[in-house]
């Protein structure tokens, strides 16, 4: 009977992944069992993703490292499971939400502004936002020690950074983020502390431990004044203050430990302006400029990059993955395989970003944001996380994906959405509302979907 298995022919997905069913150890009867386990989506409204009712349960069993089992059907079709949402925003615990809510007056507390420097705050916020986009050029290295630069940077744009990160770090994976006081952590280019900050604000679970926080940057005052806002947001939040050492330097400067868990947040896109040198080539450089800071022979090493969701960025960090996975790292997220990147930002391609309305950001902060001229309607940002473990092997019957794209509109009134899976891009064509950064798993389809002649694109019709 075995050999009559292993001379049938194999499917289009066994030969695009190189293995076979009996390889992977699922039995007939484990995929018969799996297959019973679905939930009658019979009482689901049609094409129709509803929003979990037990919000809190869903953030409860994310928290404790388990993702949502619910499981909903797209139509006569497909029945999808929601593995996790990356960008939910029920999930960001609402003591931090308070703490977005009120920056305001905490940076207010700790480093209040004179009536001339309030006036000029929105003309000094116009300048650096130049300073960091169209004219990046102009910008003096060490522009964070500028008192009004500076002072900028703290009252708006560390805050719309505390945003997007809190979004982010209250949804990625728990054991990701199970640190712990053995666990020596470092942030690069930390700036007022944007990472710990945020980490703090965003996983309740973490602010019982006393971490010890390696935070190097450029301009020491930008670190004393991020110090300041920790004990100020701890002392709110009732949680323990973290040991924070300051390190006033940049890469290459010295630290006593290694770390096991290393952050950089929009540092490599301010570092890495030399387009004369080739994309691979930045980013072998910048990995090898992470690499000695770690413990590279601990299982629980990780490193976290985030950048802003441009392609120059995503094309970094793509290559950074490819950097990182052959010295042994594997993806943990938003990547759901070790694949080869398929919205990796080359010229005429996709690029991994993730984004979001704006509209349940903070009232001041974007009436600050008016009065600049600047206003945001999405935030925007393109990140990496690797880890030294191996994560477990997925079921290669079942085709997961996540969502990278805005909804597109198709011939004949569709709607689809451009998304990362191990078989490359996908275009996922439904009329259920998805959206960025949705994690979604369903069987391998029997047939290989057709191509979509504009991105190459395989195309998943779900409904």
């Amino acid at each position: 009977m075995k050999k009559q298995e292993q001379n049938q022919p194999s499917t289009w997905y066994e030969k695009k992944s190189g293995r076979k069913f009996s390889e992977s150890g699922t039995s007939a009867k484990n995929k018969s069992a799996a297959r019973d386990e679905k939930i009658n989506p019979s009482n689901k409204t049609k094409n129709e993703f509803k929003k979990n009712p037990h919000a809190d349960s869903h953030s409860e069993r994310r928290k404790n490292g388990q993702k949502s089992t619910e499981r909903k059907k797209i139509g006569n079709a497909a029945v999808v499971t929601e593995l996790d949402r990356l960008l939910d925003l029920s999930s960001v615990p609402s003591d931090g939400k308070k703490i977005l809510a009120n920056f305001q007056k905490i940076i207010n507390s700790t480093h209040p502004l004179n009536s001339k420097q309030r006036a000029q705050l929105s003309e000094q916020i116009r300048e650096l936002s130049h300073g960091l986009t169209d004219q990046r050029g102009e910008r003096r290295l060490g522009y964070m020690n500028q008192p009004a630069t500076l002072s900028a940077y703290v009252h708006y744009f560390l805050w719309w950074n505390l945003v997007r990160l809190t979004r982010l770090f209250s949804n990625l994976p728990a054991d990701f983020l199970n640190l712990t006081e053995k666990d020596v952590c470092l942030d690069i280019g930390s700036g007022p502390l944007t990472v710990p900050l945020a980490l703090y604000i965003s996983r309740p679970e973490l602010r019982s431990r006393k971490l010890k926080w390696y935070c190097m940057d450029i301009s020491s005052q930008s670190l004393s004044i991020g110090e300041n806002l920790m004990m100020t947001i701890s002392a709110d939040l009732g949680g323990e203050m973290w040991d924070i050492i300051r390190v006033k330097g940049n890469f290459g400067t010295e630290i006593k430990e290694k770390a096991s868990f290393v952050s950089c947040a929009n540092v490599f896109n301010e570092i890495i302006e030399d387009r004369q040198m080739p994309p691979d080539y930045q980013a072998k450089k910048c990995t090898d400029s992470i690499l000695p800071y770690m413990d590279l022979k601990s299982e629980n090493a990780r490193v976290l990059l985030v950048e802003p969701g441009i392609p120059s960025s995503a094309r970094l960090l793509s290559l950074m993955r490819d950097s990182f996975m052959r010295k042994d790292f594997h993806p943990a997220s938003p990547c759901t395989h070790s694949a080869e990147c398929p919205m990796d930002g080359k010229r005429g391609g996709k690029w991994c970003n993730f984004a979001f309305s704006t509209e349940d950001a903070p009232t001041e902060l974007k009436k600050i944001s008016e009065k600049a001229y600047l206003p945001k309607e999405r935030a925007v940002l393109s990140f990496m996380a690797l880890q030294k473990s191996k994560p477990k092997e997925s079921d290669p019957s079942k085709l997961i994906f996540r969502i990278g794209s805005d909804p597109i509109r198709l011939p004949g009134n569709r709607t689809g959405y451009y998304a990362c899976s191990r078989f490359g891009l996908l275009l996922v064509v439904t009329d259920s509302n998805l959206f960025y950064g949705d994690c979604l798993c369903i069987d391998v389809p029997k047939k290989e979907p057709p191509l979509d002649e504009k991105s190459g694109a395989h195309i998943l019709n779900l409904d």
